[in-house]
């Protein structure tokens, strides 16, 4: 284990599976896994390869699956274009679907994924979806869909028309909406305006039944590059007097991949109105002093360009307040390749994580690669760690574990498929937290 210091300055997948595994934690071991049981979502999921992925399933879904009260949720397109979301109770097998046929895409781009909230405070559903760089596109529920799931109307007349504007904000070049709830149960969303290479994030909250426009967060485009997430969420300690909104990013300073570079963090005391850096420091207000993306204050992980770093790949925080970071590139000992494609087949999994008391960044390096599949991070009940991966190359998908005891040093692989998957497999991290169930929705291959 490395310790780091804070630096300052067409091919078809017909079948989307969900597989679900029994954690079983050990005291002093890193977690097993129960055997799967796998459920068919669709044997009719839209199948175009469009950037190394498929519109059903990319890293940067938030979330792509999520339980809620005891229901799980998920979403995908189909081979029409159409939105389709599904629902079960968690100790039922089949689940119920609901066709928003209003509404359908042209696009088998795989940045237009789904995307799903749900609000902690009237239970509505929201979706936002079918956007690179393109207008907003968002609808929702009618309350009390999530909080009364046995009586709600769960038919597509309960969802409200397809909206190109949010709080008044005719977002015209959006990409990446990312739902998060706070744990009173407000929720919020993040976008990137923009472009790859030149982009900001904005912020919007959904609160009483209505958003907020609460501004530009994270700025990109006064040094012409962009920030992408690995992710944005609240822990729920109660340490420090709140509830702390966590964000980690990459800098990309041009549409090649290539340029991407370093690990970059900043968190919330107060629901994203203001920003404050590694050691506390309020360093940025939502809408009138934003983050800057590439502020050398705000690098915690050096990372340097053509080292292969995979964007938005996953983040994850655990119940003491340590912020988890999944990244993809190679390793320290190889050297810098601006061909991004060589590089990715050079690139393996590392785990950073930020201890809250010490406010260090640790770093291992793990053995695991995707090529150019992103893999997921997640976090259970006794904040062991558990990674789902996809792998592009062999089309396998594995999970492996990690025990909270060892400090998340004794990593194991614990399951591999017979079957082929492909694109970003997610993981229901609500379920793994609550209910210490691995559940992650993945395409199938061919």
């Amino acid at each position: 284990m490395d310790r780091i210091r804070v630096l300052h300055g067409m091919l078809v997948a017909a079948l989307t599976a969900l597989l679900a595994f029994v954690a079983v934690p050990a005291s002093a071991a890193a977690p097993s896994l129960g055997p799967p049981s796998v459920t068919t979502l669709t044997t009719d999921g839209r199948t175009a390869l469009t950037y190394t992925g498929y519109m059903n399933g990319e890293s940067f879904q938030q979330d792509g699956i999520t339980t809620f009260d005891d229901w799980q949720y998920t979403a995908w397109w189909d081979q029409d274009g159409y939105v389709n979301l599904a629902r079960r109770a968690v100790t039922a097998n089949s689940w119920q679907t609901v066709r928003l046929t209003d509404y359908r895409t042209t696009s088998t781009d795989s940045h237009n994924t789904i995307s799903i909230g749900i609000s902690g405070q009237d239970g509505t559903i929201h979706l936002s979806f079918d956007m690179h760089n393109s207008a907003l596109k968002y609808r929702k529920s009618i309350a009390g869909m999530a909080t009364s799931p046995s009586t709600a109307d769960w038919s597509a007349a309960s969802f409200g028309a397809v909206s190109n504007s949010l709080a008044g904000q005719r977002l015209s070049q959006a990409t990446y909406p990312r739902f998060f709830r706070s744990p009173d149960g407000v929720l919020q969303m993040s976008i990137r305006t923009g472009a790859s290479g030149s982009g900001d994030l904005v912020l919007f909250e959904y609160r009483n039944g209505a958003w907020t426009y609460l501004g530009e967060f994270l700025n990109g485009t006064d040094a012409d590059n962009n920030a992408y997430l690995f992710g944005i969420e609240y822990d729920d300690t109660g340490l420090d007097d709140s509830d702390l909104l966590h964000a980690t990013w990459t800098v990309r300073e041009t549409p090649n991949a290539s340029t991407n570079h370093d690990i970059y963090y900043a968190y919330s005391k107060d629901q994203g109105r203001t920003w404050r850096d590694n050691d506390g420091n309020v360093v940025a207000t939502t809408g009138s002093d934003p983050l800057i993306a590439d502020d050398s204050g705000l690098r915690v992980v050096d990372i340097g360009q053509n080292r292969g770093l995979m964007n938005q790949e996953s983040q994850v925080v655990d119940s003491a307040g340590n912020v988890h970071v999944l990244a993809s590139h190679m390793p320290p000992s190889s050297s810098n390749d601006g061909d991004f494609d060589n590089a990715r087949r050079k690139s393996v999994l590392v785990h950073y994580w930020r201890d809250k008391p010490s406010k260090e960044w640790n770093r291992q390096v793990l053995t695991y690669t995707g090529v150019m599949t992103r893999a997921d991070i997640g976090v259970d009940s006794g904040d062991n760690l558990y990674i789902a991966s996809g792998n592009s190359a062999t089309r396998r998908l594995s999970v492996y574990t990690a025990s909270q005891s060892s400090g998340w040093t004794d990593w194991a692989i614990r399951y591999t498929s017979s079957v082929e998957y492909y694109s970003d497999p997610l993981l229901d991290h609500t379920r793994l937290a609550v209910h210490d169930v691995v559940s992650v929705f993945a395409p199938r291959y061919g």
